[in-house]
């Protein structure tokens, strides 16, 4: 999407080495049994408000506590722009803005002549045997374009998306932005783009075959705007 509701922190990412529990060294091969799988997981906007970081008194985050609580957290890490585009293209290839010259919501780090063959992280993990995977918002916008899409992922789940709108907005602001909203509406947690995505990576992580590491990222449109919950979220904060 191409709004960023915060000033500063507009992305947080996780980055969870998951060993494999399903495969021996009897029944892989012996380089991949060394190789740690990868699960890489992107959050839109969601600042530092979260409990393992001491972010909000109000925030309520158990899953995500109890994960930074079985790896390793990084307690002075910061975003490297305060949009989406040049941050995520700033982690995504190991470059700074001041290096990719991207600081706003375009262009596609492909569209740059000098960083048009720039190994991305995916890239690196394929290059090295791994299978890659990715749903969601990785990149800014949603999957690349045109003919890099192929290039940058093996495999491409459920895009980036906000999923089930209101009939009209919530919220009524002076700039009328059509991604400036908030609230809740009767609707299911399951009509949300996150959820599809969400259901997509456990699919891929209970399925995918033992004998190859993998790299999957999955990537969270929310609390991105425009921002909507179902009414037993609201219920959380009375």
């Amino acid at each position: 999407m191409r709004f960023a509701c915060q000033l500063f922190a507009t992305l947080s990412l996780v980055l969870t080495i998951c060993f494999s529990t399903t495969a021996s060294a009897d029944d892989a091969d012996e380089s991949a049994a060394r190789r740690p799988n990868v699960l890489f997981i992107a959050i839109d906007d969601l600042n530092d408000w979260i409990g393992c970081l001491d972010g909000h008194p109000l925030a309520k985050t158990p899953h995500m506590d109890a994960l930074a609580a079985r790896g390793t957290l990084f307690t002075n890490a910061h975003c490297q722009a305060p949009l989406c585009n040049p941050s995520r293209t700033s982690l995504l290839t190991g470059l700074r803005p001041s290096t990719t010259g991207v600081y706003g919501l375009a262009p596609w780090i492909r569209s740059a002549d000098k960083f048009k063959d720039v190994v991305t992280l995916p890239r690196h993990f394929a290059a090295n045997g791994y299978r890659t995977l990715a749903a969601g918002k990785i990149f800014h916008g949603g999957y690349p374009p045109g003919k890099e899409h192929a290039a940058e992922m093996h495999v491409w789940g459920p895009p980036s998306g906000v999923g089930v709108r209101p009939p009209q907005k919530l919220v009524d602001t002076p700039a009328k932005h059509p991604l400036v909203d908030w609230g809740t509406f009767p609707h299911r947690d399951e009509e949300k783009g996150d959820w599809r995505v969400a259901s997509w990576g456990v699919e891929q992580l209970e399925t995918l075959p033992p004998d190859q590491p993998f790299f999957l990222a999955v990537g969270f449109f929310l609390p991105h705007v425009p921002c909507y919950a179902t009414q037993k979220w609201f219920d959380l904060y009375p």
